[in-house]
C-alpha cells in the first residue's frame, strides 16, 4: 500500500508539474501574487506530503537515516562544491550536446516559459517553485527515495546512475537530457557525501536560483 501510495504521488507530481507552469507561463490576466501561489501549491504540496509521509516506509530508512536534519558546516562544504561542480558539468554537458547536435543555443522549455512571463506575479510564483518547490519535491524523489533504492539493493554507482538517469528523463528535453543527467549525478553525489538530504536541497536550489539570474540577465536585454 506505500509503495503504491508513493508512486501514484510521482506520477502524479511529474503530471501536475508541466501543467501548472504552463498555466503560469501564459496567465492572461495579472493575478495577485498570492492567488497564484495558491493555486501553484494546492496542485504541488498533496503529492509532496504524501511522498513525505511514505518515503521512510517505502525506502526503509528512517528519517535520521535519509538524512532530513540541518546540515553540518562539512555538509555546507559539499554544498559549495557541488554547486561549482553542477554548474561546470551542466554548462559542459550543454556545450558538448550543442556541438555533437549542430543545435546552438538550445533552451529548456522551461526557461522558454520563464522568458516568455509578462506578469509579475507569475514570474515570482515561477521562480518560487523553481527555488523553493522543485527542490525539495525532486531531491525527495530522486535522491531521498530513487537513489536510496538503488543504494540499498545495489551500491552507490547503482543509485547514483539509476536516480541521474531518471532525473535527466523526467525533464522532458532530449537535448538536455545528458546535463542534467551529469547534475543529477552532482546532487546524488553531494547527498551520499554529506549524509544530508538538506545539503543537495541546497545545491540544487543554488543552481536553479543561479540560473535564474542568468535568465533575468538576458531579459533585460
Amino acid at each position: 500500500m506505500a509503495v503504491a501510495c508513493a508512486v501514484l504521488s510521482l506520477v502524479a507530481y511529474i503530471a501536475l508539474d508541466p501543467s501548472i507552469l504552463t498555466i503560469l507561463a501564459h496567465s492572461p490576466t495579472n493575478l495577485p501574487v498570492t492567488a497564484v501561489l495558491v493555486v501553484q501549491l494546492a496542485f504541488e504540496l498533496p503529492p509532496i506530503f504524501v511522498l513525505l509521509a511514505m518515503l521512510p516506509r517505502v525506502a526503509l530508512y528512517s528519517w535520521e537515516e535519509l538524512g532530513l536534519r540541518p546540515p553540518t558546516a562539512r555538509a555546507l562544504l559539499y554544498v559549495l562544491a557541488g554547486i561549482a561542480a553542477a554548474i561546470l558539468v551542466g554548462d559542459g554537458g550543454s556545450a558538448l550536446v550543442e556541438h555533437l547536435s549542430h543545435h546552438p543555443h538550445h533552451m529548456q522549455d522551461v526557461a522558454k516559459m520563464f522568458e516568455s512571463i509578462r506578469h509579475t506575479p507569475a514570474l515570482i510564483a515561477f521562480v518560487l517553485y523553481g527555488v523553493v518547490v522543485a527542490p525539495i519535491a525532486e531531491e525527495l524523489i530522486f535522491r531521498g527515495f530513487l537513489f536510496n533504492l538503488g543504494l540499498r539493493y545495489g551500491n552507490f554507482w547503482v543509485g547514483a546512475i539509476f536516480s541521474s538517469l531518471l532525473f535527466g528523463a523526467a525533464h522532458g528535453d532530449l537535448e538536455l537530457f545528458v546535463p542534467l543527467t551529469l547534475v543529477g549525478f552532482v546532487l546524488a553525489t553531494v547527498y551520499y557525501r554529506s549524509k544530508n538530504l538538506i545539503a543537495s536541497m541546497l545545491t540544487h536550489a543554488s543552481f536553479n536560483a543561479i540560473a535564474f539570474t542568468a535568465l533575468s540577465s538576458l531579459r533585460t536585454h
